[in-house]
């Protein structure tokens, strides 16, 4: 799956799932961002997502638009560099707090 067709699937409202101990959670989101071949999306460090995340960073995600639909598995992890979390922020056109948002760096991308 090419990082274009991702990142057109997640052009509008998609879905992410997390789990916590043996219950999943899925949860909507919006936009997405592609920086140095990596895809993002960015949350707030107070939201139970983040905490998934951080514990379990295996995640799946599922989006449907005109185009069809796009799901797939992946790794999710918090961007540590700054520069990039703000970057990704950015491109999504979304508002930077340095001290809640995460931006969420997707690894290991597999179509399910």
């Amino acid at each position: 799956m090419e990082n274009s067709e991702i990142l057109e699937a997640l052009g509008g409202v998609w879905y992410l799932a997390t789990a916590e101990d043996d219950q999943p959670h899925v949860r909507p989101f919006d936009q997405a961002a592609e920086i140095e071949g990596k895809i993002y999306c960015g949350t707030s460090r107070v939201k139970r997502v983040f905490s998934q995340i951080v514990a379990n960073p295996k995640i799946e995600v599922f989006a449907m638009n005109d185009f069809g639909t796009c799901r797939f598995m992946a790794e999710a992890f918090e961007e540590t560099d700054e520069k990039k979390a703000k970057e990704a922020f950015d491109k999504m056109g979304k508002p930077f707090d340095e001290e809640n948002s995460v931006a969420i760096r997707f690894e290991k991308i597999q179509s399910v």
